[in-house]
């Protein structure tokens, strides 16, 4: 029985075709898919028979994707892929769906829906006992460690900003010295939440390594579920891994960023709504304070 996903939509970009139908895709066929991606903006000139032993799949392999991502067969993707050559952004970090002779307006509507998709996608890739296991395991801690670099470290301060005004104890380190001395000083009663999108971040690893050694509770949010970051904690939760390679310490990556956000909002959800509503009263008492010092007058 063919087993191959239905074509995806008719229009859009190579990039938003393969992130819509990337989840259905079997194992050969995201061979062919990585390629397309990581070459997106170029000219393919294999025969489908050189471009098959290249990947080391089927030529009905790379037949199927071509329809899946709504193409006609592999001629009609190539024919594509050769029309919009020399167009994508070649900045890094920046999703390759986003062309620089775009509008911002235009612009705007191609970030709206890549970011609304890294959210979908999250959500797909979302493990229910995880999840409850890490909200758990956050909600009876004694202190919350939050630790990322980057991009990943403005993720921790938000998330300790939240935590707090929810009546947990949490606190935010950003730099791999401070992250160890957090680790070394950590109880087994207490978690460490450890943020990185591509999850090779090695201060983050060595922190959550050592936190777990001290028998505290470790959690990972990453887009790699192989990653050191990811092999280091206990807990993972892992992100949507948008179209775009993204190069380290290179800019920021928005979807990864959003990804990442949606899972600590879900989380501090999951907090609220857990036991006999005791953190629904620190928010209350915290936006009593904040009136009573902050409150604009006239």
């Amino acid at each position: 029985m063919d087993q191959t996903p239905p074509p995806g939509p008719a229009d859009g970009d190579l990039g938003t075709r393969i992130q819509l139908r990337y989840g259905a895709l079997r194992k050969s066929e995201r061979i062919v898919a990585d390629y397309l991606r990581e070459h997106a903006g170029e000219r393919i000139n294999f025969s489908i028979t050189d471009f098959a032993q290249i990947l080391g799949v089927s030529e009905a392999t790379i037949s199927r994707v071509s329809r899946a991502l709504g193409y006609s067969g592999y001629p009609d993707l190539k024919l594509s892929m050769a029309q919009n050559s020399g167009t994508q952004s070649m900045i890094p970090n920046i999703p390759q769906e986003i062309d620089k002779s775009d509008s911002l307006i235009a612009s705007s509507a191609k970030l709206a829906n890549l970011l609304a998709q890294s959210i979908l996608g999250t959500q797909r890739l979302l493990d229910a006992h995880r999840l409850e296991a890490c909200v758990e395991a956050i909600g009876s801690a004694r202190r919350v460690i939050l630790v990322g670099v980057g991009g990943g470290a403005a993720i921790c301060e938000e998330t300790a900003h939240l935590f707090i005004k929810a009546g947990i104890d949490a606190y935010a380190y950003n730099d791999s010295y401070t992250q160890i001395i957090a680790a070394a000083n950590i109880y087994s009663d207490c978690a460490m939440i450890g943020i990185s999108h591509t999850g090779t971040t090695s201060g983050v690893a060595n922190a959550l390594t050592l936190a777990r050694e001290k028998g505290a509770k470790t959690i990972a949010i990453t887009s790699d579920p192989s990653s050191a970051v990811a092999r280091a904690a206990e807990i993972l939760l892992t992100t949507w891994n948008a179209s775009t390679p993204s190069v380290p310490l290179h800019g920021d990556f928005l979807e990864g960023r959003i990804s990442q956000l949606f899972l600590i909002d879900l989380i501090y959800i999951g907090l609220l709504f857990q036991g006999d509503g005791e953190r629904g009263e620190h928010l209350k008492m915290t936006t009593r304070a904040l009136e009573r010092y902050y409150r604009a007058t006239d």
